[in-house]
């Protein structure tokens, strides 16, 4: 077996291959960042098995795709996240990454390796990906207007970025004309940015999986929310229980542990971050389904945790439970069932 470590960026690929017998076959190597230079680098080691260990980022796409298609080689993709070691290292250099990944795939202590979806799950990362962007942008933008009136002393009207509100809503505002013609500026690609998020929402749900229905069972999930947790779950077999689940979503406490002491701290941040956000949506729309029979052990599982700690922390509480509870779904392929929860307040 030959253990390649390889440092992906846009101008190059550093390389560095080991064998089972230490032996060094490719010491700091630049290749070109195209399949060409795959192949030219892959084929000068021979027809030897190859285990291939690369960072998740934003080419992995291509890479995992060609790397896939060789009968010789086996693709370990790794969460920056997972060795940040290497990224902490007072002697990072590209060749160092390369040099670390390799040697930590040649002695079998690479972490648990990214799941890199295909098909149609592809398909819906992809655009799920790119409307959060928008989003982003967007929000961006109607931040950057609010603090432009907030210079002039001005405070823009109730329901200002209402889509189809701001013209008349503008041309009332006591500004100069130069800040108007800003606020319309910005306003405009605010437009833009709409007109395309619901574009890119109307393809997304436009994709169909069984286990989509299987998801909307579930109180409090809905049409885009499913779609997000498919698209982030996927092949649920591959988490060994539910949590190591809530840690993929970015909903366990961060864990301080010395000697005899334990202590919980906030919420770690190492994981999906846009499942995170929309189960803290759907936990809200839980809080408020006081006569809903489907929801009932949800949103009374909600009022204890509010009763006892307070409602920020059982908003999280019950985005985790909706959480282990579409994994449960998924695993065992059957619809959300109230009288199987299970739920406590720790």
């Amino acid at each position: 077996m030959i253990y390649i470590g390889i440092d992906v960026s846009s101008k190059e690929f550093v390389v560095h291959a080991v064998n089972d017998k230490r032996k060094v076959l490719i010491k700091g190597g630049k290749i070109t960042p195209d399949k060409k230079g795959l192949k030219k680098m892959l084929d000068g080691l021979g027809k030897e098995q190859k285990l291939v260990v690369m960072e998740a980022g934003n080419q992995m796409k291509w890479i995992a795709l060609y790397l896939k298609g060789r009968s010789d080689v086996n693709l370990h993709v790794v969460h920056p996240n997972e060795i940040k070691w290497i990224n902490q290292s007072s002697g990072k250099t590209d060749k160092i990454d390369a040099r670390k990944m390799a040697e930590l795939g040649r002695g079998n202590l690479l972490p648990r390796k990214v799941h890199v979806v295909e098909g149609h799950i592809r398909e819906l990362r992809e655009l799920l990906s790119a409307r959060e962007k928008l989003l982003q942008k967007r929000v961006d933008l109607v931040n950057c207007a609010q603090g432009l009136m907030k210079q002039e002393g001005v405070r823009l009207p109730k329901g200002f970025f209402t889509p189809g509100n701001w013209e008349q809503m503008l041309s009332k505002l006591k500004v100069a004309d130069t800040q108007k013609l800003i606020l319309k500026s910005i306003m405009t690609s605010i437009d833009s940015l709409r007109a395309s998020e619901s574009d890119i929402l109307v393809k997304v749900r436009e994709i169909e999986d069984p286990r989509i229905e299987l998801l909307e069972s579930i109180p409090g999930i809905g049409e885009l929310s499913s779609r997000v947790l498919l698209a982030a779950l996927d092949e649920v077999q591959r988490f060994d229980n539910k949590k190591c689940v809530a840690k993929y979503g970015a909903l366990t406490p961060r864990i301080y542990q010395s000697g005899s002491k334990t202590q919980l701290g906030r919420i770690n941040n190492d994981g999906r971050q846009e499942l995170r956000r929309v189960l803290l949506q759907c936990a809200h729309t839980i809080g408020r389904m006081s006569n809903n029979y489907a929801a009932k052990p949800l949103y009374d599982f909600f009022k204890r945790v509010e009763k006892k700690r307070n409602k920020k922390i059982a908003v999280v509480a019950v985005a985790r439970k909706l959480l282990t509870t579409a994994y449960g779904v998924l695993k065992h392929g059957c619809f959300y069932e109230p009288s199987l929860l299970t739920l406590e307040v720790a």
